[in-house]
This record gives C-alpha cells, structure tokens and sequence, in this order.
C-alpha cells in the first residue's frame, strides 16, 4: 500500500486502541521499546515467524508462547507494521511481507489454506512457519461454542436458539451467504481439507508442524520443540509454562463476549481446551451426521 493509503488506517489503528484503554496502549508501546533494546543480546537469525492453523486449534497457544519470547505479533504493534487492509494472498505477499522491519522479532498469526506459492514466498524470506493442527472433531466443536457466544459471527443468528445436538450438526453444514469464497460454503468440508493438505507437507528446519493434543499431553516438550525451532534455547520451558497458566488463568475471568470486543493485542478467544471433547458431547445422531458429512477418512487427518 501507499503512505496514502497506510496512514489513515495506522491513524485509526493508534485512536482506537489509545482512546478504549490508553493504560493498555502505552504499556504495549513500552514492552515493545523493552523487547527491541533486549533483542539485541540474543544470537537467534530467525527474526520472523508465520504461525498457521484453523480457528480453536492452538495458534493462540503459539502466540502466547512467542510473546513471553522477544517476539512482537506484526498487526498488533505500531512499531512494528502498518495495519493492512488486504487479506494476505499469493498475489500481494511481497508487499505485506516488506512491512515486516528487518532487525526486530516479529511474528503474524493466520488461518490460511495451504498454497505453494505462500509457502515459498515466506521461505524465501526468511520465514520459519509453525503450522498447528487439532483433532477436527474437537476443533469443530470449541468452534461452534464460539459461534454461539460470537453475536456477530455470521453463523450465531442460526444456530442460537437451538439444543447443543441440532445446533452443532447445523454449524458443520451452514453456508454463508455474505461471502463467495469457497471455504465458507461448508465447514466441515473446509476443515477436513485444511488439515488434509498442510499435513502432507513435511517437517524441515524452517516448518514445523505441531499438535495441540501435544500441548496437553507434555507442556513442557511441546514448549521445548517450539524453542529449539525458533532457536531460543536459553529460555525455561518451567518459566514460559508458568506464564502460560498463569495467563489463562486472568483469561478465565473475562467473559468470551468481553474478549471479543477488545481491540489491540493480548485478544484471547480460549475456552476451556480440554482434548478428546468429542467422546463425552457426541450423540449417536451427532456422529452418524459427521461421518456422513465428512469428505474423506478421518484417519487421515489424525495424529
């Protein structure tokens, strides 16, 4: 984008977030300042990273992590970037990528479908990228919980009035009618090929594929493997695990609906996380629906 074009909506950018909280704004401001003047003692070359991954499958997780690291997520900073109008694609990812300053730790959090050429395009330039997965059917289910409690999400007016059963086999089938993209024509179907195509991309040095499920079963490990990736070694996984509870634990009393409407960084949507949901919530009629619907072999998108 333009100077033009970039600075009424960077303008807009620091006004909405210094006029909602200006406590808030300037202590961003201030850990921002703090983290460039320390990153400058840390040998690590990987000064950007791309975390990937579906809605509700630990991407949050990730951005927590990288943020108790010197890492800055990119749109949520003005010393960072201007904000972008455009939704990143294979045709603008140059030009969204030379946002990125080069000397700091800077990190972007997307949701994007897999394309060949993004993918190069970020290796090109230096990218390590951190794709997370989840078990869909877990994933599908924290996703529909969030439709409920989202009043402007385009599927709550359809499924908020109805019983768990009715309103979940509905969330995984309902089409949009506001966008014409594909992947807004059936969720199930969008998240079965998500998964289905980034996981068979394989693990090297600047990709790293990791479970959520992972998180849960060994905290600790799942924090190291992040380390060793982004070459940040010298940190604790003990202290990077504290931090993390002891953040979701301030998350746990704000309430979902207050969450949503924060602008600015720090916008946590988790709910509650807890791995193989599916067993306890799904009824004969909700599994029979989703083997139905699901376009492919479950097994093939698993661990």
């Amino acid at each position: 984008m333009s100077f033009l074009e970039t600075t009424p909506l960077y303008l807009n950018f620091v006004m909405k977030n210094l006029l909602y909280n200006p406590i808030n704004f300037m202590n961003d401001v201030s850990t921002d300042i703090k983290k460039d003047k320390k990153s400058q003692v840390y040998n690590s070359k990987n000064k950007f990273v791309w975390i990937c991954g579906l809605p509700k499958s630990g991407t949050t997780l990730v951005e927590d992590i990288l943020e108790i690291l010197p890492y800055i997520k990119i749109d949520k900073s003005i010393l960072r970037s201007f904000p972008n109008k455009y939704k990143i694609n294979d045709t603008n990812l140059e030009r969204y990528i030379l946002s990125f300053p080069k000397n700091k730790f800077s990190f972007v959090k997307t949701h994007l479908e897999y394309n060949e050429k993004i993918k190069n395009g970020l290796l090109k330039n230096n990218f390590k990228i951190i794709v997370t997965f989840r078990d869909i059917r877990d994933a599908l289910i924290s996703r529909y919980y969030h439709v409920v409690s989202d009043k402007n999400h385009w599927q709550h007016e359809v499924v908020k009035d109805l019983n768990f059963e009715e309103g979940f086999i509905k969330s995984l089938t309902e089409k949009t009618r506001k966008f014409p993209a594909k992947h807004f024509d059936e969720p199930i179907k969008y998240y079965f090929n998500w998964i289905h195509n980034w996981k068979k991309i394989e693990d090297n040095k600047n990709i790293k594929k990791i479970w959520y499920e992972n998180y849960i079963q060994n905290p600790s490990f799942f924090i190291k493997e992040i380390l060793k990736f982004t070459d940040f070694q010298d940190f604790k996984e003990s202290d990077i695990e504290f931090k993390l509870k002891l953040k979701r634990n301030i998350e746990k009393n704000i309430p979902l609906i207050k969450k949503l409407k924060r602008p600015g960084k720090n916008v946590s949507t988790f709910r509650s996380g807890k791995p193989k949901q599916w067993k306890v919530l799904f009824t004969d009629k909700i599994n029979n629906a989703f083997n139905k619907l699901l376009p492919g072999k479950i097994e093939d998108i698993l661990n």
